[in-house]
C-alpha cells in the first residue's frame, strides 16, 4: 500500500511491517503485536548494494574493492534483470556503487531503470565525472547521493561540488572513512566547519576495512576512536554511521535502542557484483562465499545459498560474553574483528 510518497507493507507470514518514504527516505521496521523483533526478510532483501562499476581513476591505497581504469561495467541488460527480480522481491532501495559508479557510461538510465521498477536510488561518488547530465539524473530520480571525502582534495573541492548539487537540489550526504590516516583531517574540518557543510544533509562516517587494497593497520586505537565517537555525541550536526562502527556507537555515544541497527547483512541487505554474483556483505567480494545469479534466482540464493545460511546464525566471538552492549551490537562486524571497538 502507497499513501503519498510512504510506502507501507504488511509481512503477515513474518508478522512485520515495514514504512518506507521515498522522498524523505525515513524507514521503520516494527514487529507485529506479539512477535519479536523479526531476525531477517524471508521474503527477500529490503535492501540492494550494487556495484554497476568496478572503474575508478583514483587508485585509492585503501580501496577495498580494488577497483581501477580496468575495472568492468556491468550492461544495462544484466542491470534491468537484477533489478526486476528486486522489485519482485519488494525491495525498497538500492545503493549503487562501484568504482565510480556515475562513470558507468548508462549511468543516467540506469536511475531511469531503477526508478521505472518503483525502487529508489542512492549512490556515492568520488566526485569525478559529475557531468551536468549526470547531475540532473540524480535530481529527478534518486533519493540521495554521497561524496566520498578524500582530505587530500581540499576543502574548496567540496565547496564547489556542493556548490552545484545544492543548485541542482540534491539531497547530498558527506562519505568519510574513519582510520588513524583520516582522523586529523576529520576532526579539522569538524573544527574549522566551512559554510559549504551547512548545505551537506549529513556527514556519514564509514568504518575502516582491511581489505581489497586496504589491508594493513589503518584502524583507529581504541583510545581515539572514544575521543572521537565521544565527541560526535556532543556536536549539533546531524551525522550517522555505517553498522560497521556499530561497537563504537554502542560504547561511547548513549544512543537509544531504537535508533540503532547491527549488521544487516544477509538478514535484510545483501550485495551484487557487476559479474553477477551475490554475497551477503560487499566485504566478501572476492570470496568464495556468493551465489552466481546466472545460475539461480536472487530468491534462491536468498533463502538457501549456504554462505547467506551462515551469515545469519547468531554466533557471537567468545569475548562478547557478559557484555552489556551485545543486544545491540550483536557482536558488531563478523568479518573483520579487529574494527570492532572492544
Amino acid at each position: 500500500m502507497m499513501v503519498g510518497k510512504t510506502i507501507s507493507k504488511h509481512y503477515e507470514n513474518e508478522h512485520y511491517k515495514v514504512f518506507f518514504n521515498q522522498q524523505t527516505g525515513f524507514f521503520i521496521r516494527c514487529e507485529d503485536g506479539g512477535y519479536p523483533e523479526p531476525k531477517w526478510s524471508k521474503h527477500g532483501p529490503e535492501l540492494l548494494d550494487i556495484s554497476i562499476t568496478n572503474y575508478c581513476e583514483r587508485g585509492c591505497d585503501f580501496c577495498y574493492r580494488s577497483s581501477s581504469r580496468e575495472g568492468r561495467h556491468i550492461s544495462l541488460d544484466d542491470y534491468e534483470f537484477l533489478v526486476k527480480q528486486a522489485a519482485d522481491l519488494g525491495v525498497l532501495q538500492i545503493a549503487l556503487g562501484g568504482g565510480n559508479p556515475n562513470q558507468h557510461p548508462e549511468f543516467a538510465k540506469v536511475l531511469e531503470l531503477t526508478r521505472e521498477y518503483d525502487i529508489i536510488p542512492s549512490y556515492t561518488t568520488n566526485g569525478e565525472g559529475l557531468t551536468d547530465e549526470i547531475l540532473d539524473a540524480t535530481a529527478k530520480y534518486c533519493g540521495a547521493m554521497a561524496i566520498s571525502f578524500y582530505p587530500s582534495n581540499g576543502l574548496n573541492y567540496y565547496e564547489r561540488l556542493v556548490s552545484r548539487t545544492r543548485l541542482k537540489g540534491i539531497k547530498t550526504n558527506l562519505h568519510v572513512i574513519l582510520s588513524s590516516e583520516t582522523i586529523d583531517a576529520i576532526e579539522s574540518l569538524l573544527s574549522v566547519s566551512p559554510k559549504w557543510l551547512n548545505n551537506v544533509n549529513a556527514i556519514i562516517f564509514l568504518n575502516f576495512k582491511p581489505v581489497g587494497r586496504g589491508k594493513g593497520s589503518m584502524g583507529l586505537s581504541n583510545d581515539r576512536a572514544k575521543t572521537f565517537f565521544e565527541r560526535l555525541a556532543k556536536t549539533d550536526r546531524k551525522i550517522g554511521f555505517d553498522s560497521c562502527s556499530i561497537s563504537g556507537i554502542v560504547r561511547w555515544m548513549n544512543v537509544k535502542p531504537e535508533f540503532v541497527e547491527s549488521c544487516e547483512a544477509a538478514r535484510f541487505s545483501a550485495f551484487i557484483r557487476e559479474d553477477l554474483k551475490m554475497y551477503p556483505c560487499s566485504f566478501m567480494s572476492g570470496t568464495e562465499a556468493y551465489g552466481d545469479l546466472r545460475e539461480r534466482t536472487m530468491l534462491e540464493i536468498w533463502q538457501e545459498n549456504e554462505a547467506f545460511k551462515r551469515f545469519r546464525l547468531d554466533a557471537p566471538d567468545v569475548s562478547c560474553n557478559g557484555c552489556d552492549h551485545w543486544r545491540m551490537c550483536k557482536g558488531g562486524c563478523r568479518l573483520y574483528k579487529e574494527i570492532n571497538f572492544c
